[in-house]
């Protein structure tokens, strides 16, 4: 654990970690004295301490965040490590300016992922704290203690910098939106399309997708038919289902479905039964929607084996009545 560890190794596993450029840049501004003391802690570093490393940086954020009124000379090593990157030296300017309101942390870290660590550190600045910190959860681990080193350092930035940082990535937050890419479900896409086929071409498919991508075709299988589909299953079916599924299992998982779903399942018992079930339904008590839906799937599975084997059959859009 890093509390074990004495301050100058951590501050030794802290500049391995930001790397050659920062550590450079930090060691040039430390004293020969402290220098020497993090170079002696380092070699007495054993490999068990690597394991420490994760959470020095994350002490080291913490201390950031929880600074944020830094010393005069901050700006100073802004500065200075400005013109090592090459970038230009900003004026002083104390007016706050709020960057892309209505961007999420989700599109920030993505326009942000391949921008310069400064500009990264810029535009954190001034953006809203639950979202710089939700955005810099989301860029690589290897950027993220550069980013915040760099944070730690500014004092202020002009305006029109800003300005013209926000307008670049308004124009990206835009490209982006506009070429974003539908996602969907694939599995349950394909399981909707079977769905609809008569069940000797669905039986062929699925039989070819085995061959090809047994666990994707066993997903699929997984989501061919749901709670609300029993209503086209078969009379054989249904009443084989009702000698598989416990009797409070399948109340629970009725208690929310509709009318001719409930009516599927009455119209196969007997009238006792039948009035039992019902009675059953209404006397329970208010019920977490989990309960119900786990209820539901305990049904949907003996179903699928009972279909499986030819004990039921299930009626898709494509199928002809059975009679």
């Amino acid at each position: 654990m890093s509390e074990s560890l004495s301050g100058p190794a951590r501050c030794a596993l802290l500049l391995y970690a930001l790397g050659a450029e920062a550590a450079s840049a930090i060691l040039e501004r430390l004293d020969p004295e402290q220098v020497g003391r993090i170079l002696a802690a380092s070699r007495r570093l054993r490999a068990e301490d690597a394991d420490a490393m994760q959470r020095v940086l994350q002490e080291f954020q913490q201390v950031v965040q929880g600074n944020r009124m830094l010393p005069g000379e901050s700006a100073a090593f802004l500065e200075h490590l400005l013109h090592k990157s090459g970038a230009a030296v900003p004026d002083v300017s104390e007016e706050e300016v709020g960057l892309c309101p209505e961007a999420d942390a989700e599109s920030l870290a993505q326009v942000l992922q391949n921008e310069h660590p400064q500009t990264v550190a810029l535009v954190l600045a001034h953006v809203d704290v639950k979202r710089a910190s939700e955005t810099l959860q989301k860029l690589p681990l290897e950027r993220r203690s550069e980013v915040v080193l760099r944070m730690a350092g500014l004092s202020a930035v002009p305006v029109p910098m800003l300005r013209q940082i926000e307008a670049s990535l308004q124009s990206e937050l835009k490209r982006r939106n506009r070429s974003q890419v539908r996602r969907l479900d694939g599995v349950e896409t394909a399981a909707g399309l079977l769905k609809r086929l008569p069940k000797a071409q669905v039986s062929a498919m699925l039989e070819e997708l085995t061959k090809r991508n047994a666990e994707l075709a066993e997903r699929v299988k997984r989501n061919l038919f749901t709670f609300e589909d029993l209503v086209g299953m078969d009379d054989r079916g249904v009443r084989n289902l009702l000698k598989e599924v416990d009797g409070q299992v399948l109340a629970k998982a009725l208690k929310v479905a509709d009318e001719a779903l409930k009516e599927r399942f009455f119209k196969n018992m007997s009238e006792r039964a039948a009035t039992m079930l019902s009675e059953d339904i209404e006397s329970l008590p208010p019920m977490r929607l989990s309960e119900v839906e786990e209820a539901q799937k305990k049904v949907v599975e003996a179903a699928a084996a009972l279909v499986q084997e030819g004990k039921a059959l299930l009626l898709g859009a494509g199928d002809e009545q059975v009679v």
